[in-house]
């Protein structure tokens, strides 16, 4: 069983530390005493003693990452800090511009008519026309009878996005299918998406196109079988029209691999997603009691393929 801010890698039994974990330690190392004989050991200690053993053991094996890291030694105090300063305001603050609007739309909802209207107006000029189609409201919908006050208008830009992630715009750490989901254009990603479904299908010997024939020849046992289980699982439908369905079988390559992902970077690049797909994909997310070390490779070796086959722009 894992925690919310953790993964299962199955591959060595153990979960993958999560951002909370990785903030748990820089905070122990952060505020330790000064390192005079055993003081800073024995308080890390006594903060290990209050945690569930495995947990504590997974935070041994990060201390020992985390200063190994290439090109730096040990964490000290003042380094612990500033990293710390710098995870919060990367995770406080929402680039609102990189939201889709239609979580806009989620997050304003439930919100009064006043702060929709503040919110939305205050919106990027890019996206607002889309805010407002997705919530219903015109231009007129739009003006106010009176002046808010400047600290009120502050405050409901602020609070409303708590129902949002925040979080570094890129990490050069990310995963594979992060950078595929957040790295250009929606565009691209659902091409990517796509492109990843059409070379199930050639893998399964349902499609034959020039570009798919050196892949189906040099498909390996692993890939194949991956990729005829996800064919028959996603079989055309009244619901499914045949030109979608590559797409939903690539989907279901990014919803394997973000499962051996960080949760919250996850739902921070969800967010990029319209939220009906993002609310699929997130129920296509397997358990961690149905994830398997070989059906991640052969993923991972599909995405790689979708992605080079996919240009920039």
């Amino acid at each position: 069983m894992t925690t919310d801010t953790e993964t299962a890698d199955e591959s060595s039994g153990r979960p993958i530390p999560g951002e909370a974990e990785v903030v748990l330690l820089l905070a122990m190392k952060a505020w330790a005493p000064a390192p005079r004989g055993a003081g800073a050991a024995q308080a890390a200690t006594r903060v290990l003693e209050r945690l569930e053993l495995s947990w504590a053991a997974r935070l041994l094996r990060l201390a020992d990452e985390l200063d190994r890291e290439p090109g730096s030694g040990p964490i000290e105090r003042a380094t612990a800090r500033e990293r710390l300063r710098q995870a919060h305001r990367a995770e406080a603050h929402v680039t609102t511009e990189r939201i889709h609007p239609t979580w806009w739309a989620r997050g304003l909802a439930q919100e009064s008519p006043s702060v929709r209207r503040a919110v939305v107006s205050a919106a990027p000029e890019s996206i607002r026309a889309r805010i407002q189609s997705e919530l219903l409201l015109d231009n007129d919908d739009l003006r106010s009878e009176r002046p808010a006050d400047r600290q009120v208008l502050e405050w409901a830009g602020a609070l409303w996005t708590e129902r949002l992630v925040g979080g570094e715009p890129d990490r050069p750490d990310d995963p594979p299918v992060i950078a595929a989901m957040t790295g250009g254009s929606l565009r691209r990603a659902y091409r990517i998406c796509r492109r990843a479904g059409q070379i199930k299908l050639a893998l399964a010997g349902e499609l034959s196109a020039p570009w798919t024939r050196s892949i189906a020849a040099a498909g390996r046992p692993e890939l194949t079988a991956v990729a005829r289980h996800d064919a028959r699982a996603v079989a055309p439908s009244a619901k499914l029209p045949t030109r979608r369905r590559p797409a939903r079988i690539g989907l279901l390559t990014f919803a394997r691999l973000l499962a051996e992902c960080e949760p919250f970077r996850v739902r921070w690049a969800l967010q990029h997603w319209p939220y009906p797909s993002a609310k699929l994909t997130r129920s296509l997310i397997p358990p961690a009691a149905k994830r398997s070390e070989v059906v991640i490779q052969a993923e991972s070796q599909i995405l790689s393929l979708a992605v080079l086959d996919v240009p920039r722009g």
